[in-house]
């Protein structure tokens, strides 16, 4: 509880706090309160439900957690982190005519405010703005996007504020230590140092208002003129503004879409993950939580584990969960490796389905190209999606779904050939831009290359895994290197390894079929799908095709190799036999359920060995 706080609750009188004597000091006109009173408050406020310990951080009514300020709650806040479009929003209010104001301001306006420095308040920071004992009755939490807003607010601890933005953000929230200050040179240190001051500030103020905000709003979509957001905007006008106010849409949209933002430079994700991992992933997970989509190949794996807030020493503090820390310093886990590949990417993405529809699983380097296309022409849609499983396709609509089985080393090799097939494909076509003079040829081979590479296998590598891993790993050794590294925790490049492994969309020969495409399977759901094999492709989609009533055209083929990845002896020069062995040991639940259905494959590849 706040001295300024006990303050107002000798003003307001004893009535809210019957059983609690306060005693004041009336020789001063600030009602001071005595220690025992102090003493009794506490007390009081420890015998409230933990949640009202938020509460008491704000300047909103909460009458629940005995929250009150002087006098009637009336009016609204909004707030988020600093260089978020505050001022912006204000005088779009304004514009509107309501008496709203922002932190610079000299007084709170009497509809709202529209202010950062009100967000978090604590008892010993000094709030560097106008205060006013009367709370507000509501808040909502304005949000930018965080590639912009954190360069923005990075630029400068000063920037256009004549107060140290740090300085007072410091005082209520954990930073942890820093050199940075208002006066530092503008070295490269100290540059990605403000950088992770402004990241910090990002999620903790956030991650704060978001605690109490009734509603979230992007300021982009201001200026896009989302409904959702001119909605609530508007309702907010509806509400809180008075007679003078004139809520209308046309002139809330020329309003809104006057927004100065454009031009200022941004930063990038992997910058932020460089600077400060864990934070950077908090980020990422405020962003989608708050509906904005993270670019897939941007997309950190520890956002599957989410992140926790609370006070630590009377400080809001935000950290990954211990388990989402050391992700990357453990062993391989096929459990951590599914948890980041959420399914939820694939039904974001999903078309509506009907009953009737016959789809399969993109299991990654089991024909799964050529059952997508045999199945398009028969259900109208092409679905190759490696982050879809079966259990979400038959959730979603799909009457039955087909899964492909391969052997699981069988799998990784394929990938691994594709994967190097892809990549000399790529330095050819670089060495021939290089020496065409012919634009046209240019783009022609271009677009060839994109499409073949985006209709065979997509996701086999998302572009930001490919970046992270081709910086490490040469493609001359990727076969041994790469596993080696997964599966040796004392390896150099095992957190690299595992960083891209267990990104969405990456690396997708490695992700199984009993843990992940047929998780969540029910019994009933069982009746609903089958099975497949890679060696029989053609003979078995011909069964599917007649127990179905498809006709299908099961003569499509769109990859072959010309080693086969089942060939043992073709294994050994892609894996040496200890990673043979461990990806057997790793995937034995894989490889007894391809046993199970698909063991006459076994006998196909010793003979054709």
């Amino acid at each position: 509880m706040t001295w300024r706080l006990f303050s107002l609750l000798c003003i307001l009188g004893a009535e809210r706090y019957a059983e609690t004597e306060i005693t004041c000091d009336d020789d001063t006109d600030s009602g001071a309160v005595s220690d025992a009173s102090l003493l009794q408050m506490n007390l009081k406020l420890n015998s409230l439900p933990p949640a009202c310990r938020i509460w008491q951080h704000t300047y909103i009514l909460n009458a629940p957690c005995e929250h009150f300020g002087l006098g009637q709650a009336a009016g609204f806040l909004v707030s988020g982190a600093s260089r978020s479009g505050s001022r912006f929003l204000s005088r779009l209010f304004q514009g509107l005519g309501m008496n709203v104001s922002d932190h610079s301001d000299s007084a709170r306006g009497a509809d709202g405010a529209v202010s950062w420095v009100h967000g978090l308040h604590r008892s010993s920071c000094t709030v560097p703005s106008w205060q006013s004992p009367r709370f507000f009755s509501k808040a909502f939490l304005l949000l930018r996007d965080p590639l912009k807003q954190i360069p923005s607010r990075a630029r400068s601890i000063r920037s256009t504020e004549d107060f140290d933005w740090l300085e007072f953000a410091r005082c209520a929230a954990d930073f942890g230590p820093t050199t940075a200050t208002a006066d530092t040179a503008d070295t490269a240190d100290m540059a990605d140092d403000r950088l992770r001051l402004a990241l910090k500030h990002y999620v903790l103020q956030n991650s704060f208002v978001e605690k109490y905000a009734e509603k979230s709003f992007w300021l982009e979509d201001l200026d896009a003129h989302h409904p959702a957001t001119l909605d609530i905007i508007h309702a907010i006008c509806e509400e809180f503004g008075s007679s003078h106010a004139h809520c209308n849409d046309v002139k809330l949209r020329k309003l809104s879409g006057a927004l100065p933002i454009h031009s200022e430079p941004g930063v990038k994700w992997p910058q932020l993950a460089s600077i400060d991992r864990p934070f950077a992933a908090m980020a990422q997970i405020l962003t989608r939580r708050h509906g904005k989509d993270v670019a897939v190949d941007d997309q950190l794996p520890e956002m599957a584990w989410g992140f926790d807030c609370d006070f630590h020493n009377d400080l809001w503090s935000c950290a990954l969960p211990p388990e989402a820390g050391s992700l990357l310093d453990r062993s391989f886990s096929l459990q951590d490796m599914i948890r980041s590949k959420d399914t939820a990417l694939c039904a974001k993405k999903l078309p509506p389905l009907n009953g009737s529809m016959v789809l399969s699983v993109s299991v990654a380097r089991t024909g799964s190209e050529t059952l997508s296309q045999m199945l398009a022409e028969s259900s109208g849609l092409h679905l190759h999606d490696h982050q879809c499983n079966a259990h979400t396709l038959l959730e979603h609509g799909a009457g039955h779904v087909i899964v492909s089985l391969r052997h699981p080393v069988s799998r990784i090799v394929s990938g691994m050939q594709w994967h190097t097939h892809v990549y000399n494909m790529t330095l050819a076509i670089g060495a021939f831009l290089n020496s065409s003079s012919s634009k046209l040829s240019i783009a022609g081979a271009t677009g060839a290359h994109n499409e073949q590479s985006e209709r065979s296998d997509r996701g086999q590598f998302s572009h930001g895994a490919y970046d992270l891993q081709h910086k490490v790993f040469s493609f001359d050794d990727f076969n041994h290197s790469y596993v080696d590294a997964l599966r040796n925790t004392s390896d150099p490049n095992h957190r690299i390894a595992l960083d891209v492994q267990y990104r969405p969309y990456s690396n997708n020969i490695f992700i199984p079929v009993v843990d992940f495409y047929m998780k969540g399977i029910t019994n009933e759901e069982l009746k609903r799908l089958s099975f497949v094999c890679t060696c029989t492709l053609k003979e078995d989609m011909d069964r599917v095709s007649n127990e179905l009533n498809l006709n299908l055209d099961t003569e499509i083929l769109t990859h072959e190799s010309v080693s086969s990845s089942d060939d043992p002896e073709v294994q050994l020069q892609w894996l040496s036999q200890r990673n043979i062995d461990w990806i057997r040991e790793i995937y034995a639940a894989d490889e007894a359920f391809y046993l199970q259905h698909c063991s006459h494959c076994e006998s196909i590849a010793n003979q054709a060995a």
